[in-house]
């Protein structure tokens, strides 16, 4: 029996590792990678923006459906029972004596079938022309969000690179920083060193670290962010594969069109699209003034009895067709005042998309002067990273060696680190500005 609760026991064990073990190669297999082009291309499929936008897409298509449904054959069926617990009456006189006469008998069932076909409507045919524009619309707007959601998460993504970034270069001046800490504090314990002059070191090193953590808040908070925008689980593991410098120098080699199209641009779209609605919408009200004609069709049969069981043992038919024709006559001129604003949204449509092309120009502009600018300050700014770390190399030394003070290394430090700052900030500028002008220019949308 002890043998047989060993082997139980033992079992059990190797059944709790061998699934603590799967959970956690699980968990490490799940940490999912994700260059910027992969993370856009996640975005736009699980975003949930825009799955909302696509959901509005298939919605209008349905609304399409629901217009022509107004134009195919309506068909629909009745029946009904009927049992007068006093069937009505009405009294006439006939040769000077009167006469009951009864309306009807008892217990009466009807069957009928009516169809009914739109033949001509001229606002139907603007409707349905209508409703299909409202599709192009609502793609236009999935294409917008779509635009919108990779400028969100590239900018999300170059901030958590910029974040990881500055934490591997801040790490580096810290481990060099440590080291001359440690030497330091060994100069002082052998009298060899003034305690003031380590004081201002390990201040220096205490505010780095003080720097350190707030990068890796930053990081956290942005990859939560991050995971929001790619539509995934609060809880799920990422990892950026891209790098900064090398997006860099890749990004040099991207070609950016020298002039804008506008219709590139899905705001001009959108304008376009509302003025062809307005055209549509006007056209509706005209053809208000055109008759409208339909077709019907309706059959029926009818069982009458004394009592109950007599129903269904003789059926009365009744068939017939027809057509119904509605003339518009006057309507107190409701139909020309709504032409009349129908004309008035087309013309504010139109105003609107000048004033778009002006703003569109502008735009580019401004979006190009700032990504030249920030072109060029990267180079001056990458220049300055290097010589600072050159002047805190050589400073160190000279520190080591006695021949300069604490202070100077300190300065050195600083100034290292807003050199670093400036640069890594510069360089975030730089890809934020190619991603504005890019989007002014509407090649996001391509």
């Amino acid at each position: 029996m002890n043998i047989f609760k060993t082997m139980k026991y033992t079992n059990l064990f190797m059944l709790f590792f061998w699934t603590a073990f799967n959970t956690s190669a699980q968990q490490q297999s799940e940490t999912k990678k994700f260059s910027l082009q992969d993370a856009v291309a996640h975005a736009k499929k699980y975003n949930g923006t825009l799955k909302n936008s696509a959901l509005d897409v298939i919605a209008a298509e349905k609304k399409v459906k629901e217009v022509l449904a107004l134009g195919l054959p309506n068909v629909n069926a009745s029946g009904g029972f009927n049992n007068y617990i006093v069937v009505p009456s009405s009294v006439i006189e006939f040769g000077g004596q009167r006469q009951i006469i009864r309306f009807g008998i008892p217990f009466s069932a009807t069957g009928s079938i009516a169809a009914t076909q739109l033949l001509f409507d001229g606002g139907f045919l603007m409707g349905v022309k209508a409703s299909k524009e409202y599709v192009q619309l609502a793609k236009i707007n999935l294409k917008r969000t779509e635009a919108e959601t990779e400028v969100a998460v590239s900018k999300t993504y170059y901030g958590i690179l910029l974040a990881q970034t500055s934490l591997t270069m801040l790490n580096a001046n810290m481990d060099a920083l440590g080291k001359t800490k440690f030497d330091l504090e060994k100069l002082v314990q052998n009298g060899f060193l003034d305690r003031v002059d380590f004081d201002k070191v390990n201040l220096q090193y205490s505010s780095l670290e003080i720097q350190r953590d707030k990068l890796i808040d930053q990081q956290k908070s942005l990859m939560m962010v991050l995971k929001i925008q790619l539509g995934l689980d609060f809880n799920e593991n990422i990892e950026l594969t891209d790098d900064l410098t090398k997006m860099y120098e890749s990004s040099k080699t991207t070609v950016l069109s020298s002039k804008v199209d506008y219709n590139n641009r899905l705001e001009y779209q959108l304008v376009n699209q509302s003025i062809a609605l307005n055209t549509l919408d006007k056209r509706r009200y005209q053809f208000g003034y055109a008759p409208s004609l339909v077709g019907l069709f309706s059959t029926q049969q009818n069982s009458f009895g004394q009592n109950f069981n007599e129903l269904g043992k003789e059926w009365f038919g009744g068939t017939l067709w027809g057509l119904n024709l509605n003339i518009p006559i006057f309507d107190g001129f409701k139909k020309s005042a709504q032409i009349q604003q129908a004309s008035i949204s087309i013309k504010k449509a139109e105003n609107d998309k000048k004033l778009l092309s002006n703003l569109i120009e502008q735009e580019v502009f401004i979006a190009r002067t700032a990504f030249d600018r920030s072109a060029k300050q990267l180079v001056v700014q990458k220049k300055n990273l290097d010589l600072a770390q050159d002047i805190y190399n050589r400073t160190e030394l000279k520190f080591k060696n006695g021949l300069t003070s604490s202070l100077e290394l300190t300065n050195a430090q600083k100034d290292l680190e807003n050199a670093r700052a400036s640069y890594l900030n510069t360089l975030y500028d730089y890809f934020v500005a190619q991603l504005d002008l890019r989007k002014a220019l509407g090649d996001l949308n391509k």
